[in-house]
């Protein structure tokens, strides 16, 4: 092993360790605290649900109005008096609503009916009435109650108030969904009218330490392992021990305070610490010299605005990606050229900050598949691809430049890909041609990116592109063709085009239940004829196409739906609070 990778094994028994002639002490790769507002506690419980006014708070999800709906007409047969307002809103509701509703209503029924995103974000909107003084209560799905009470927690109101029902309502029929809404109507009115101390399900608090023992350094470095895994704080591969040491070293690269905040990470909003950082970091095995970059990506996740915890916690196969620019890349020896995506030798640098990336967002920002994570298959891609771009071999400026860094900066720049097809064109006839071929691949799978914002709400991001093109393609389009970056991404915009019918096909139900943009709405009166006929560009506009060298020697391309704007961070040796 390296010296800095070393593992500092205890060589002697203490009563307060357990039993083994070798001990291991690792430190609690957790936050110490959850940033953002200070916290607060649920509103009163009405006395009774007599002569007063309910909210019904819809978030667009299918269902989730059948559910409300039929939530009202059930409490309604039962309490004389009682009369319900409808709210429609979205992910997350517009602050105004929220605001409206809390103001119009004594109390407030929210739905999430149900996905990662659509689950937090309730909670989110329904915390923020109860901080109004409003009593609320959440219909969600079984599988997603720790969903709930740790975005509670990310949002500083950690003992929420829901009830369950037993299946997803977004995969239900409309009769279905009113048949499972019958059961929860008692608890729906105790949440509303009944006291209660404490949450629901217990979330743990971090430890400074934890301690293993064994008779040998493999069987103790097992033990570790097996107890983190169990715990779910790792990625599944054997980890680095944290030990004392190799968090000092790793803290030791960069200026700043163990408790200096780096940012504050999504999705559970966890306070990262330089400290916290560098826990997860000694984990993933990372080498001093490699803590910059890892916090200069963690600061351009959290400055992402809007903060990417929709992409976070989606049933959707949302994952980060990373682009590093400049200096550093070639100091470090991250890989943009051949096979830089995926295992091996050459993307070892690669791999540890990848990993130190994935166990901040676990550890300190709570991305636990299954609790925050939702995803509903999952994808490799959130190992998080970590790459150089290739500037020694690109035509063009690097990415960074064209945002306005100097060559002689240093950055992380993160996307959220939903996707990647690989752009396989076996020759060309010239330059024109080249850039039509690949441009022809931009359609296709998540191609409704016009419609991403329910109800219209500009707070969302809308879906992209991102092209990781080899330099085989890049020089000739650059030398034969004369296209400059940006020239490229507006010739794709305008040639990666579908038809009408394909592209409004999955959001037929978002167009029946009102949830589509009004200027819009013109796509679903068009014959089926003229739908097959007219063609519109997949995503809203050029600036959402970026294109990056990457790879080397064979021309192929890759090329990945976007889930929201990039952000760049420079990469340097102080953190940085940024909120």
């Amino acid at each position: 092993m390296a010296s800095d990778h070393s593992v500092d094994v205890l060589e002697h028994e203490h009563s307060e360790t357990p039993e083994g002639s070798v001990q291991l002490e690792v430190l609690d790769p957790r936050p110490a605290r959850h940033g953002g507002q200070e916290p607060g506690k649920r509103a009163p419980r009405l006395r009774t649900l007599e002569n007063t006014t309910i909210g019904l708070l819809w978030n667009g999800k299918a269902n989730g109005d059948v559910a409300l709906r039929t939530a009202a007409r059930l409490i309604e047969e039962r309490v004389p008096g009682v009369t319900f307002k409808f709210y429609s809103g979205s992910m997350p509701c517009p602050p105004d609503l929220v605001k409206q509703a809390a103001e119009e209503c004594d109390a407030v029924i929210g739905c999430t009916a149900d996905c990662g995103s659509c689950t937090s974000w309730m909670t989110h909107d329904t915390t923020q009435i109860e901080r109004m003084g409003k009593p609320t209560v959440i219909l969600a799905s079984k599988g997603f109650e720790h969903d709930v009470e740790v975005s509670a927690r990310a949002f500083a109101l950690p003992d929420p108030n829901y009830v369950l029902a037993p299946l997803v309502y977004n995969n239900l029929t409309e009769e279905e969904a009113v048949e499972q809404t019958v059961d929860l109507i008692d608890a729906v009115i105790e949440n509303l009218t009944v006291p209660r101390d404490g949450s629901s399900v217990l979330l743990d608090e971090p430890k400074e330490s934890w301690r293993y023992g064994a008779g040998d350094a493999i069987g103790v470095i097992e033990e570790f392992n097996k107890d983190f895994m169990d715990r779910d704080w790792g990625d599944g591969y054997p980890l680095w021990p944290p030990t004392r040491d190799a968090v000092a070293r790793l803290m030791g690269a960069v200026d700043g305070r163990p408790d200096d905040v780096v940012c504050v990470l999504p999705p559970g909003n966890g306070e990262a610490t330089v400290r916290s950082v560098a826990v997860n970091a000694a984990m993933a095995g990372c080498l001093p010299q490699e803590m910059p970059v890892v916090m200069a990506s963690l600061r351009a996740i959290a400055n992402m605005r809007p903060v990417p915890r929709g992409a976070l916690m989606s049933t959707s196969a949302y994952a980060p990606l990373v682009v590093v620019n400049g200096p550093i890349a070639r100091e470090l020896g991250i890989n943009g050229g051949r096979s830089c995506v995926g295992p091996g030798k050459q993307n070892e640098v690669n791999i540890r900050i990848s990993r130190a990336i994935v166990f901040c967002l676990k550890n300190i920002g709570s991305w636990y598949p299954g609790v925050m994570d939702l995803d509903t298959i999952g994808t490799t891609r959130k190992h998080i691809v970590v790459v150089a771009e290739n500037e020694d071999e690109s035509p063009w400026e690097p990415y960074h430049v064209g945002l306005g860094y100097k060559r002689t900066d240093s950055t992380a720049s993160v996307f959220f890909t939903s996707g990647e097809w690989d752009i396989s064109i076996q020759g060309a006839v010239d330059a024109p041609q080249l850039a039509r071929s690949i441009a022809s691949f931009s359609g296709g799978n998540n191609s409704s990116g016009y419609f991403t914002n329910l109800g219209g709400d500009d707070r969302f991001s809308p879906l992209g592109r991102l092209l990781f093109l080899a330099p085989p393609h890049a020089l000739p389009l650059a030398n034969e063709g004369g296209f400059s970056k940006h020239a490229l991404e507006k010739f794709m915009f305008h040639h990666g085009q579908e038809p009408v019918d394909r592209m409004i096909e999955p959001i037929r139900k978002l167009y029946a239940d009102g949830k589509v943009k009004p200027e819009w709405r013109w796509l679903f009166e068009l014959s089926p004829e003229e739908a097959k006929r007219t063609t519109l560009p997949v995503i809203e506009k050029p600036e959402e196409y970026s294109i990056v060298v990457v790879g080397s020697v064979r021309a192929k391309d890759l090329l990945m739906p976007t889930r929201s704007r990039p952000y760049t961070e420079p990469v340097t040796a102080t953190p940085t609070l940024k909120r």
